[in-house]
């Protein structure tokens, strides 16, 4: 059998699903860079392949399943994460009903972790992809017949009523034997960063630099491993070139699970970037963790052109923080927050609302911590113990999973008005945990000295709507109920 054609999809799923009727206006529509580096290897491989980019192309799956019965693809690869589960499935019965002879496969972080009980509760797919999909893409679509998937890594399939797992794949160690990402598969002006992401109006693509992180956060499934494994600063400075040229950016997202993680990187990708003097023409925002950053780094990122650095705080309870394995103090917060202001770099602060055993006392002591350390940007989600995690599985053994349904694995909880989480801690109820995220971000940013900092920010027209309408919301969110 020749090469087969794949198509890669990433399901529609729209932001009102994601984030509420109310917070859609502020939700990111983002480049899926792992189906476009999938795609990349497929054509590095000779393999014929394509992207629908559902969410960026608004196409519904009725417009997926046509597209495809059209189309010559025999092959279909479908990234699932645990919030998409309940469309993907919906999406491959569909596919599967009108082009019974395609070949389904799941990839992405859900597959990953539950690759058994994907494929039970998804008996369209045929294969569940785990871990990174390039190879295994590759190897699949190169099969001489469906016998030869027996031989493959990294996957689970179908073999007539019984479910095989194969040994899994190891970790790609050299990421330059990657081509870049097929951006040019993608339609890259229908994307967007959350508006705390970008500085005013301008296209803000992501890179890629890193995979795998080594901290034990117990809500983290690590789907990487726990191994730091980079580009080349050549490689990264030349996609960052490229980028610049064909799409005219001003700004990027540089993007790695912990970023700042090993210093000699860092320092060798801040010094090439000034060499090159990219940082003339290109300023960039990226995640980090307090505890990997120092003043001498810092002061280095903002001369490469860094203007925003993400932390990851959590909660303003140091009990809390030990549980969850962070590995951090709050005086480290407090301390990687001054210097991170003293470099001039602006700061977001993630806030996680409802953790195992957090009471109501302690929800309130992480938004005082959030208002003491006062990022510019401060993101409160609601706990959700995703599958793969150490706290999903603790939860799990002590029978406190509420629900299965992955529709209700949502950290917006809040603001879509769902009737089901899967974690509530004992003694609190959902209407309380959902008042509580909403009234979090009140209390934040009507403040003042927030409204000022926010005023002292202004660019462009595009950052006097994104602001009004942001103040408008949460003056809403006071009087009504969950945005629904």
């Amino acid at each position: 059998m020749d090469k087969r054609s794949v198509v890669l999809i990433n399901p529609p799923m729209t932001l009102e699903d994601r984030y509420g009727k109310e917070m859609k206006q502020f939700g990111a529509v983002s480049e899926p860079l792992g189906l476009a580096y999938i795609a990349g290897y497929l054509e590095k491989n000779n393999v014929p392949v394509r992207i629908i980019d559902a969410p960026a192309q608004q196409m519904s799956a009725e417009q997926i399943v046509s597209d495809i019965g059209l189309s010559n693809d025999n092959i279909v690869g479908i990234s699932i994460l645990t919030t998409t589960f309940s469309v993907v499935k919906d999406l491959c019965r569909s596919i599967k009903s009108a082009i019974p002879h395609c070949m389904i496969v799941l990839g992405g972080p859900h597959s990953t972790v539950l690759p058994e009980r994907t494929l039970e509760e998804i008996p369209e797919a045929d294969i569940a992809c785990i871990g990174e999909g390039e190879l295994t893409m590759a190897a699949i679509a190169q099969c001489a017949d469906d016998s030869d998937i027996k031989h493959i890594e990294g996957i689970c399939y179908r073999r007539n009523d019984e479910i095989i797992r194969n040994p899994d794949r190891p970790f790609i160690r050299n990421l330059d034997e990657l081509p870049p990402p097929a951006r040019h598969l993608l339609p890259m002006d229908q994307y967007h960063l959350t508006a705390s992401r970008v500085s005013g109006d301008t296209f803000c693509p992501t890179i890629i630099v890193a995979r795998g992180c080594p901290f034990k956060c117990s809500y983290c499934s690590r789907t990487f491993g726990r191994t730091f494994r980079a580009h080349s600063i050549e490689r990264i400075i030349e996609e960052i070139q490229d980028l610049t040229q064909t799409y005219q950016i001003r700004q990027i997202n540089i993007e790695a699970d912990t970023l700042t993680v090993k210093k000699t990187f860092l320092r060798d990708l801040c010094h090439a970037i000034i060499e090159n003097g990219i940082q003339r023409k290109i300023k960039w925002t990226c995640e980090s963790r307090v505890d990997t950053i120092d003043a001498d780094m810092l002061k280095l990122m903002r001369q490469a052109g860094c203007w925003q650095i993400s932390y990851g705080v959590e909660t303003g309870s140091q009990r809390l923080l030990n549980l969850i394995n962070k590995g951090v103090t709050l005086t480290q917060v407090e301390h990687a927050f001054r210097l991170t202001k003293k470099a001039g770099i602006s700061i977001r602060g993630f806030f996680m609302l409802g953790l195992p055993t957090e009471t109501r006392q302690e929800s309130f002591e992480t938004i005082a911590f959030a208002k003491k350390i006062d990022p510019l940007w401060a993101q409160f989600t609601i706990t959700v113990p995703y599958p793969g995690t150490q706290m999903f599985d603790e939860l799990d053994r002590a029978g406190q999973i509420r629900t299965y349904d992955w529709r209700c694995y949502n950290t917006w909880s809040g603001w879509k008005g769902e009737e089901e989480i899967p974690f509530i801690p004992e003694g609190r109820t959902i209407k309380e945990l959902a008042e509580m995220q909403k009234m979090a971000l009140r209390s934040f940013y009507l403040r003042p000295s927030i409204i000022w900092k926010f005023m002292k920010t202004i660019r462009s027209p595009q950052d006097v709507q994104k602001y009004f309408n942001g103040f408008m919301v949460l003056l809403r969110s006071a009087f009504v109920g969950s945005s629904s």
